[in-house]
């Protein structure tokens, strides 16, 4: 029988990239638009998540890479809030909700030292690997782990370059090894994990718990 998967921001990116390499090793994907699941809303990620529960019970992984750029000099409130509503609030949501034995989040390598243009995001990323490993630590059963990609070959590396929050020469690397950071995550037993992937390469970050 197929596994099953939900996952976010599959439409491109990271997330396309996922999901087809999944579906490449016999899972089945959910990968719900933007106009079925918005993940800025948390009200409307409740009642997402409570619909999929009801029809899709039996669920092996929820994986998030959905995510928008931030980067200004003048910052707001509202700029935090939204942060942390897409990239830690709603998905709590889903995860409280929809009991999958493996999660997985993608955050980015500014969880470990931001921009000050860059606040409101660097903050989300890494209140979003604090989230993770502490569930990790709640010894349900489940597994929590999450990927930190520096800058990646998608349309948000654009936006990044634009905003002069990269080296001029930065080479941005391809989804691919993201993906294959994710699907290996997944489909192990790791529990707890914090993985960067730069360049590339993918080494462990040591974050303690």
């Amino acid at each position: 029988m197929s596994k099953l998967a939900l996952l976010t921001g599959g439409s491109r990116g990271i997330g396309k990239a996922t999901a087809e390499m999944l579906r490449e090793r016999g899972w089945t994907v959910e990968a719900p638009r933007r106009a079925e699941l918005d993940m800025s809303d948390t009200i409307e990620a409740a009642h997402y998540a409570r619909m999929f529960g009801r029809f899709m019970p039996d669920i092996q992984a929820l994986i998030f890479c959905h995510g928008s750029w931030h980067s200004e000099e003048s910052q707001r409130t509202r700029d935090y809030s939204d942060q942390l509503a897409q990239r830690v609030l709603a998905p709590l949501i889903l995860i409280t909700h929809l009991f999958a034995d493996s999660v997985v989040m993608v955050a980015s390598t500014q969880a470990f030292g931001g921009r000050r243009k860059t606040g409101p995001y660097a903050c989300a990323c890494a209140a979003q690997v604090r989230l993770i490993q502490g569930l990790a630590q709640s010894k349900n059963g489940r597994r929590y782990n999450v990927v930190c990609p520096g800058l990646t070959d998608t349309a948000m590396a654009a936006q990044v370059r634009a905003s002069g929050d990269c080296a001029p020469d930065a080479v941005a690397q391809p989804v691919s090894a993201v993906a294959a950071a994710i699907v290996g995550l997944i489909e192990s037993d790791a529990n707890g994990k914090v993985l960067r992937v730069v360049d590339g390469v993918t080494t462990e970050a040591r974050w303690s718990w």
